[in-house]
């Protein structure tokens, strides 16, 4: 039963890193976290169990600096799903500087033989009481205060992490307050699943517990009681319960259709389809055309492919792709059409009277002038005051559609 929950979590985080790696490397994040969590509960069990001396000799302390960085990983893993990309800044090695102190207060501990370690690791286990290692000198406080700290330090930082979700989820655009909302509910759906049955356990120590008020859990809630041997598995159980999680990403989008795309992808270009009928629109692109078309991010004077990515959950390289592959056309390009084309709108609905050409292209996401002319005689051939003159005054052509250039890709070459 000890060694279940390991093999759980390895099956849990290889599933996750299949499924995930190509949409967003920053999955890395949270299987670091599962791995990491994992060896300090299978720590926890191994100390009041009368077995596999060895393994906790090997696991004794030597993973506690690591597990200092189990708060840090939760926050950017999360953040990596909000920018859809893996995301690892300076304020990571400020985050990890708990864990650098913690390795160096535990230095003499690793210098000494094996075998000690060992004869300490199974007086750990005949100590009904726990009072934790004495034989050890450590560089800035005992060792026994280290888990305590540890689990103080990374729930501090979930509850900065879920701070952090919603800060976004008030400030974000409605494809983003989606997103976090769907993240949300998956990490809410967890918690009390891993935090009912400990605070049960708890509860039961303290009320059986021979000492009133102190958690002797080897005493009372380990010997002949089969029960606590299945906490470790409860969270890797959970995303089991939790499909989608393991699964898909956030907009929905199922790993076995990527898969499915894919294969169907290396079909098509063998036997030559590709080139008798157009390629259908990958998913990628359905999305990031519905977001341009509902949103119209290309009037914000700052529009860029980091918007789209972060938008729609896609990696940059991908948004790029899209462009550059499916639509045969670079971004910027596109982007000044749609910008073109909205500027079109305006004038049609006769914004030239009450509006300058340089508020016109402002309006329309150009941040000077010049650049709006250039962009606007590309794509009709003369100036907007020229065009105005032989459409508005004269000739009687049917409207444009900004959303033209979004719905409809033969638009672009």
């Amino acid at each position: 039963m000890l060694f279940t929950s390991v093999l759980l979590v390895l099956l849990v985080s290889s599933i996750l890193l299949i499924s995930h790696w190509s949409q967003n490397r920053g999955i890395v994040y949270l299987v670091v976290v599962l791995l990491l969590f994992c060896i300090r509960q299978f720590t926890f069990l191994l100390m009041h169990s009368d077995s596999h001396t060895e393994v906790l000799a090997l696991l004794l302390f030597h993973f506690d600096p690591f597990s200092f960085l189990i708060g840090p990983f939760f926050l950017y893993y999360l953040k990596s799903l909000v920018q859809g990309k893996f995301v690892a800044d300076k304020y990571l090695l400020v985050y990890a500087i708990p864990a650098l102190v913690i390795l160096i207060n535990t230095l003499p501990f690793y210098s000494y033989p094996f075998a000690e370690k060992v004869a300490e690791s199974a007086a750990i286990q005949g100590n009904y009481y726990l009072d934790g290692p004495t034989n050890f000198s450590t560089v800035f406080f005992p060792l026994k205060y280290q888990g305590t700290s540890g689990g103080l330090f990374n729930l501090t930082f979930i509850l900065f992490s879920f701070a952090y979700l919603i800060r976004l989820k008030k400030t974000g655009t409605n494809s983003l307050k989606k997103k976090l909302s769907i993240l949300i509910n998956r990490i809410l759906m967890v918690i009390p699943i891993l935090v009912i049955p400990n605070l049960i356990l708890i509860g039961y120590a303290l009320f059986n517990s021979p000492k009133k008020g102190e958690l002797i859990f080897r005493q009372v809630a380990f010997e002949d009681n089969g029960f606590v041997f299945f906490m470790p598995l409860l969270l890797p159980l959970s995303f089991f319960l939790i499909p989608s999680w393991l699964y898909t990403d956030l907009e929905g989008v199922h790993a076995v259709d990527k898969i499915r795309a894919y294969l169907k992808g290396l079909w098509q270009r063998a036997a030559g389809h590709h080139a008798a009928a157009p390629a259908e629109k990958s998913a990628d692109l359905e999305r990031i055309l519905t977001y341009i078309e509902t949103e119209k991010p290309y009037v914000n004077l700052n529009f860029s492919l980091h918007d789209i990515s972060l938008a729609v959950n896609i990696p940059r390289i991908r948004v790029t792709n899209c462009f550059n592959k499916e639509l045969n056309t670079s971004f910027p390009a596109y982007r000044n059409k749609l910008r073109v084309a909205h500027a079109i709108s305006l004038l049609r609905r006769g914004a030239h009277l009450t509006t300058s050409i340089e508020g016109i292209a402002e309006r329309s996401g150009f941040k000077s002038k010049s650049i709006f002319y250039s962009a606007f005689k590309e794509e009709y051939g003369m100036t907007p005051t020229e065009w105005i003159k032989k459409n508005l005054e004269v000739a009687k052509e049917p409207l444009v559609q900004e959303s033209d250039y979004s719905k409809n890709t033969s638009h672009v070459v």
